[in-house]
């Protein structure tokens, strides 16, 4: 009995020492996340923009996402289906972990309005990894 008292003093005393502490802040999971994972930025065609062929696609990737100064890119419809593929070349030196910029260019055809997704995908994962992937819905529009 009183051994179980001891340890209800014990537990109340450090419970409010705990209570009285400075609380901790939460770390910058933002920042992070941000230093980890590297930034593809896809300069243009803007999200949900109406599009034509061909449609040039710009921005700038880290290093790592090229392979022989080139990553994979797809055109795919809504259901999935691969409209159009097309490689993102680098624009400068690639041997880099800076951003890098690139440029892909897709010839498409369709005779309506055709909702859409482009697909940037980093070449050559690390340890057989599922490549990392940027997206941006599109618009494809027919040539007129």
């Amino acid at each position: 009995m009183l051994r179980t008292k001891r340890f209800i003093a014990v537990a109340v005393a450090v419970l409010g020492l705990a209570a009285c502490s400075q609380p901790q802040e939460a770390p910058d999971t933002e920042t992070t996340i941000a230093a980890e994972t590297p930034v593809v930025v896809i300069a243009t065609p803007a999200s949900g923009a109406r599009v034509t062929s061909p449609l040039v696609v710009e921005g700038t990737a880290p290093g790592d996402w090229y392979f022989e100064a080139q990553f994979a890119g797809q055109l795919r419809g809504a259901d999935g289906a691969v409209l159009a593929q097309a490689p993102a070349r680098a624009q400068e030196d690639w041997m880099t972990e800076a951003p890098v910029p690139y440029r892909a260019e897709f010839t498409f055809a369709v005779t309506q309005d055709t909702p859409a997704t482009i697909v940037l995908q980093e070449d050559m994962p690390a340890d057989n990894a599922h490549p990392r992937e940027v997206t941006i819905p599109v618009v494809l529009t027919p040539a007129g």
